[in-house]
């Protein structure tokens, strides 16, 4: 039996895009972490929420909700999910441990779209509800994230999509056959 997918990336390496088709395609429904934690905040964005509580208290608060549907994935087994994670999520520790919990249990396959810093800096030069990290310069910002994050996600993934080359639909396709092979 297929188990539910966990999607994991930087920032902007299309895990809320990618998501739904692939839930579409496998007849999974679709959930993503971030707007799981804004449904259950008075912030009305990611910015207001870490402006308010610090990054701290938004990674608590994904890892409040992340425990809430791996729980549910492993009290239905029947029901399967595809949940697109925030970017930082694999790197707060307790949230790691529930996701790797989750996939040394057989509830999840974590599955890593990988991209390029120059990739996701086009990427995200149109969004405007992405809160700096650091207060560096965007690329640069994006390349520091990257080295800090590339290794811990690939460490932890069961498949890894270098998606540089992907658009959303392929990178759907890549999963589904990626899948396939575990």
């Amino acid at each position: 039996m297929l188990r539910s997918i966990v999607l994991m990336g930087l920032r902007g390496s299309g895990k809320s895009t990618v998501g739904p088709m692939l839930a579409s395609k496998l007849g999974f429904d679709f959930q993503d972490l971030d707007e799981a934690v804004l449904a259950d905040s008075a912030c009305a964005t990611i910015a207001d929420i870490v402006r308010t509580e610090g990054w701290e208290g938004f990674r608590s608060r994904e890892r409040e909700q992340l425990e809430v549907w791996l729980w549910a994935l492993d009290t239905l087994p029947e029901k399967r999910l595809v949940l697109a994670l925030g970017g930082g999520v694999p790197t707060h520790d307790p949230s790691r441990v529930l996701l790797q919990s989750a996939e040394l249990h057989g509830i999840v396959a974590l599955v890593y779209l990988r991209a390029q810093p120059e990739t996701l800096a086009k990427r995200m030069a149109s969004s405007a509800d992405r809160p700096s990290l650091t207060g560096k310069d965007p690329i640069e910002e994006i390349r520091d994230v990257f080295n800090q994050r590339d290794e811990l996600y690939r460490s932890i993934a069961d498949i890894v999509i270098d998606i540089d080359a992907l658009d959303a639909q392929a990178t759907a396709q890549a999963i589904e056959s990626a899948l396939k092979q575990l």
